[in-house]
């Protein structure tokens, strides 16, 4: 039983179709967000009623859309647009320098290139920032990136602003799950969590609000995970749309080399933390698709580029293997937000999964 419940589980993952978000969750014009209408309307009510928390924590996947969301929060708190539901209004001199990135009562923290989470120095110049009145708007807003990677010692020097903010300081904060954080950041913070987007969701959003062609929208939004974000970079960029598909060439060599080989691929991944997690997530879309095909709802996998090569592995490795490989990358991506040493999670990783035979 306990088999049969965890694989229904994986199944409830990997077929969003069968499990259709509420209808009323639909684009939210002004805003220009694609889906997450809940907590956009959520946050257009607080900005009228001038009560959006003091400290926010917004979390969800990579690239579901976090900073969109935070950007265009803090976009409508700026905007001097007179009627509360026009905010932003993407007209007014406000807007017009927070798209361009130009703001001085806004302040965005990233990690330093080479970084894998904010440092207390940041920290401690967002503080400073924070303490002074406002230049121009009526509210200073931080927003801290990829804050689960955080310094703890950073982490700890936020403490006293999320409980004694000035009036006018506004703490957003990213993150991938409040799991990672500490209790005390998190019992100080309002907690937005945004959801992946089912394909319909995000191939309409592409046409609509992006004009991109109907079945570039639709490839884009079957390969996203349901991660907005992803889509747009992806369309945008698309070498990174490139560098994502050869992810799976990549899981198909290691699964046809041996161990030699395989640490040899694992120190030259290991080197980029960011291409580790992309990896691992589209790792596990693909095992995902081979839960599919080997139930038999094949029409549902995501890679169906490789549907081929992935029908071979079905066929090949057991029901019971898939669902353990799959938790096996769960909790590989779970140790490295935790920052787990990369090279040994991704051998640690790499020893888990199948020999293939050669073609």
């Amino acid at each position: 039983m306990r088999r049969l419940a965890c694989i229904a589980a994986l199944l409830r993952q990997a077929l969003p179709g069968e499990y259709p978000q509420p209808k009323e969750l639909q684009l939210v014009n002004n805003w220009a967000i694609i889906g997450q209408q809940r907590a956009v309307q959520q946050m257009q009510l607080a900005v009228a009623r001038e009560t959006v928390p003091h400290a926010l924590l917004i979390t969800g996947p990579d690239n579901i859309g976090k900073r969109t969301f935070a950007l265009k929060l803090a976009q409508a708190m700026h905007c001097t647009a007179e009627r509360a539901e026009q905010r932003p209004c993407n007209h007014c001199s406000a807007c017009l320098r927070m798209n361009s990135g130009n703001y001085p009562d806004l302040r965005i923290i990233t990690p330093e290139e080479g970084k894998r989470g904010v440092r207390i120095p940041q920290i401690r110049e967002l503080i400073h920032f924070l303490t002074l009145t406002p230049a121009e708007s009526q509210y200073k807003i931080g927003i801290i990136t990829t804050f689960e990677h955080i310094v703890p010692n950073a982490a700890h020097a936020l403490l006293k602003t999320l409980e004694e903010p000035p009036p006018y300081a506004h703490l957003i904060l990213l993150a991938t799950t409040a799991e990672l954080l500490l209790p005390t950041i998190v019992s100080r913070s309002f907690q937005i969590p945004l959801r992946p987007l089912s394909r319909i969701e995000i191939a309409t959003g592409l046409v609509e609000q992006r004009g991109i062609p109907t079945k570039k929208a639709q490839r884009l939004a079957r390969l996203s995970g349901g991660r907005v974000d992803w889509a747009i970079r992806a369309f945008q960029q698309p070498e990174f749309l490139q560098r994502q598909l050869e992810t799976m060439q990549l899981l198909f060599k290691v699964l046809h080399s041996d161990l030699p080989a395989r640490f040899d691929i694992a120190q030259e991944l290991a080197r980029d933390d960011r291409r580790v997690r992309e990896t691992l997530d589209h790792w596990q879309t693909g095992w995902r698709d081979v839960l599919l095909l080997q139930t038999e709802n094949g029409s549902q996998i995501t890679h169906l580029e490789d549907q081929a090569a992935l029908e071979k592995i079905a066929a090949e490795v057991t029901l019971t293997a898939t669902t353990q490989i799959l938790h096996h990358l769960t909790k590989a991506q779970d140790d490295l937000y935790r920052n787990a040493n990369t090279r040994l999670l991704v051998e640690s990783l790499f020893l888990n999964l199948p020999r293939m035979a050669q073609d």
